[in-house]
């Protein structure tokens, strides 16, 4: 996993390092022709400024010449005139440019004119000729001064504007590229986390009891040693819940035979075909029916529950009728009302829903069965049945106790049981509601309890599997 969060950074940065040695290089590359074109300015300035120094020495050792007439004036002339030959030489070597090279070689013909008219200068007249060489020649360096400042100029205007068109040339790349960037960092993100979404379905998977899909997690190494230590939590987990399941099936069927026995001796006994019963007796009879009616209901639950485990995990949706589903749920609990003398008050406002008939009437009668425990004898329960948006939504009432917040999680899970419950002696597996969050949960829906004031309303909500 380090070595391919390493590599998906550089290789998602790759294209933003690159852009950035790049640009890198290109400053490099400006930075030095500036400064090349700065030592090339100053070098020719001070060539320029030297040359025409050059020249006004010499026209004025050739002026106090004419006047003097001195030998060793003559040798300077002589020293100025080599000077300037160096300094032109120097100059030619500072620049390139053809423009300057040919007001070089026009100042040189005019040094080579004004050396010759030293050479040959007898009067004073030849003198002051030259003189006049020096002159021009000395206008002819103030115009190869100028002729720098404009080159550099020009060079400096060439330098600005190729500067301005990479400086475009580089914000269009960054641009360019962090699109790029962010798309490789995506889809290396992607590419990172596919292995942790493969857990994560795994994982939801068995928490939702489907052990079919085994699980494989190809890459990397850490994350395969992982996946391999799940698939053999789910073989396992698969093995316990089918020994769970044929556990629960043989006490069944080891309890049903015997108890059917009891209801069949009851129903006989109560009927009057052993006897007539005196009226201890026929109450002790009715007891026993009751007893073996709610052991059996009892009995009915956990089967329910191991079925819901088993294989109702992806319920067949169909339209249901809604009426007729809830007269069967109240057809079912007549006898439970009519004991505890409570009034079932029904309000429907859908009259088809979607969804599995057999789940929706277990999860019904689990909450209705649960609301005829808890209600106080000689009140009302209410069940009220209607569409909330794209929901169906159930709702359950009773007027008892309710139940305690910290109560309300809780009693949702396999065989917990509230505390009121024990306290009233309630008898009961603590199933019934873990059937129903199943049974919603199967329909991708909840189920929750809040507080009523006074009792609890349970209510249940799963999507619209038929629209209208």
């Amino acid at each position: 996993m380090t070595g391919m969060v390493t590599a998906g950074c550089l290789l998602a940065a790759a294209p933003l390092l690159m852009a950035l040695v790049w640009s890198a290089t290109v400053l490099h590359r400006f930075g030095e022709r500036s400064e090349n074109l700065a030592n090339e300015g100053l070098v020719m300035a001070a060539l320029s400024a030297e040359l025409r120094n050059d020249i006004e020495n010499l026209e004025r050792r050739l002026r106090q010449y004419g006047v003097l007439r001195e030998p060793e004036l003559a040798d300077v002339v002589i020293g100025r005139l080599r000077q300037s030959e160096r300094t032109l030489a120097a100059l030619a070597r500072a620049s390139t440019e053809a423009r300057f090279e040919t007001g070089l070689l026009a100042a040189r013909t005019q040094l080579d004119s004004v050396r010759r008219g030293w050479q040959a200068a007898d009067s004073d007249t030849d003198l002051e000729s030259v003189v006049a060489q020096v002159m021009l020649l000395g206008e002819q360096a103030r115009a190869l001064s100028e002729l720098g400042r404009e080159l550099m100029e020009a060079q400096l205007a060439q330098l600005r504007t190729a500067a301005a068109a990479t400086q475009r040339v580089i914000l269009l790349a960054v641009l360019a590229l962090i699109p790029l960037t962010a798309g490789l960092a995506y889809g290396f993100s992607l590419l990172i986390t596919r292995p942790l979404r493969r857990m994560n379905h795994a994982i939801s998977a068995l928490g939702h009891s489907r052990y079919e899909e085994p699980v494989e997690i190809a890459y990397p190494h850490e994350m395969h040693r992982l996946g391999q230590r799940l698939d053999w939590l789910r073989q396992r987990l698969s093995a316990l819940e089918l020994d769970q399941d044929r556990f629960l099936r043989h006490v069944s069927h080891e309890l049903k035979t015997p108890l059917a026995s009891l209801q069949e001796g009851c129903s006989l006994m109560l009927e009057g075909r052993l006897g007539t019963l005196g009226p201890k007796q026929a109450e002790v009879a009715r007891i026993l029916a009751e007893s073996t009616s709610e052991l059996a209901g009892l009995i009915g639950n956990l089967l329910a529950y191991s079925e819901w485990q088993r294989g109702q995990r992806s319920p067949d949706i169909s339209c249901i009728d809604a009426r007729g589903l809830l007269d069967e749920v109240c057809q079912a609990q007549q006898l439970s009302l009519r004991r505890r003398h409570l009034q079932l008050q029904v309000e429907l406002g859908l009259e088809q829903i979607g969804g599995q008939h057999s789940a929706l009437k277990a999860a019904t009668e689990n909450l209705l069965s649960n609301a005829i425990k808890h209600a106080p004898e000689h009140s009302r329960i209410e069940l009220d049945l209607r569409r909330c948006g794209d929901y169906c939504e159930l709702s359950v009432r009773d007027y008892g106790r309710g139940v305690p917040e910290h109560e309300r999680e809780r009693i949702f899970e396999p065989f917990v049981r509230g505390a009121e419950s024990e306290e009233a002696g309630i008898r009961g597996t603590g199933v019934g509601l873990s059937i129903v969050r199943e049974a919603v949960r199967a329909h991708g829906g909840t189920v929750e309890v809040e507080d009523a004031q006074p009792g609890a309303r349970f209510r249940m909500r799963w999507p619209l599997a038929v629209r209208d």
